[in-house]
């Protein structure tokens, strides 16, 4: 017998994934300042709360796990947030129905 809250875990786990991956990409790139309000040497920066994706204009790249990581842990604990309002206005309502 499948646990269905693993079951949902699994699928939370994947859409964050996909909503770290392809979420910066729709919202744009961000021009990084540094300290100095000077432009660093970046072509773009990616990653949506945290940086985890770094372009540099001589086709280089720097991938940031620490960033990648926290993305999807955001994500995960905003979904499952979500889900559990949706679950309470949704109870709420039937209690209020019947």
């Amino acid at each position: 017998m499948v646990d269905e809250n693993k079951k949902i875990n699994k699928w939370l786990l994947l859409i964050s994934i996909i909503l770290v991956i392809c979420l910066p990409f729709i919202l744009g790139s961000r021009e990084n300042l540094n300290v100095h309000g000077d432009r660093e040497y970046l072509k773009a920066i990616y990653g949506f709360p945290f940086d985890w994706l770094h372009l540099y204009p001589n086709n280089r790249f720097s991938f940031l796990w620490i960033g990648f990581i926290l993305n999807i842990m955001f994500f995960y604990y905003m979904i499952k947030l979500f889900i559990w309002i949706y679950k309470k206005i949704v109870g709420m309502l039937r209690w209020m129905t019947t």
